[in-house]
């Protein structure tokens, strides 16, 4: 009865939580839970496609990376295809000078293929605009709820760097975000995440 016990919990470890998001109607990428530590958790992300697009952000111009991105869904592709919304809208940010500023940030969005369209992903129209294929990795996730901005994502990645409290364990050039909601989404029932890459 003991050795249920314990391979029950160990079983409860390791079962993703998806966001509801993915739990509902969006397709999401595939993860295992590793090791859930207090306010953060070690996933395994199974390598996928992802549409992509990169810009230097700028406190003095408009972001338009998730139009580019929402452009080539719509049909802004070679076959003219329309391609379902997926989950999460994820991006990578590589702070350089002016980190708390927007100056100098490096930024690339991305939006996941569905998996049952990754083998004939059309080529997007858009020269700004590229395919790009996530191997396998390890990521390091705080969550947390509410509307969420640059400044917020670098509150979170700081309070997950203070909770790992070991600097050799992830890659401290870029961090990640993702964010599971379109901006119709009530406030508390808003899911978003803060990733840092583990090192192997």
């Amino acid at each position: 009865m003991f050795r249920l016990t314990v391979l029950a919990s160990l079983l409860v470890l390791v079962t993703p939580r998806y966001p509801q998001p993915c739990e509902r109607e969006l397709d999401c990428p595939k993860y295992r839970v590793i090791e859930r530590y207090n306010g953060y958790e070690l996933r395994r992300y199974e390598p996928s496609l992802w549409v992509g697009t990169r810009n230097v952000m700028s406190s003095s111009r408009r972001d338009s990376a998730f139009s580019k991105l929402f452009s080539y869904i719509s049909g802004n592709n070679e076959r003219g295809l329309k391609i379902p919304m997926t989950a999460p809208v994820l991006s990578t940010y590589t702070p350089e000078r002016g980190m708390y500023n927007n100056q100098w940030t490096m930024k690339e969005m991305l939006f996941m293929v569905p998996h049952n369209m990754k083998r004939y992903a059309p080529q997007p129209n858009d020269p700004t605009v590229y395919l790009k294929m996530l191997p396998q990795m390890d990521v390091y996730v705080k969550s947390y709820g509410g509307y969420s901005n640059y400044r917020t994502k670098l509150a979170k990645v700081r309070e997950l760097k203070s909770d790992i409290n070991n600097r050799y364990l992830y890659d401290n050039n870029a961090f990640l975000s993702a964010g599971y909601n379109g901006p119709s989404e009530p406030y508390n029932m808003r899911h978003n995440e803060v990733w840092l890459v583990a090192r192997r």
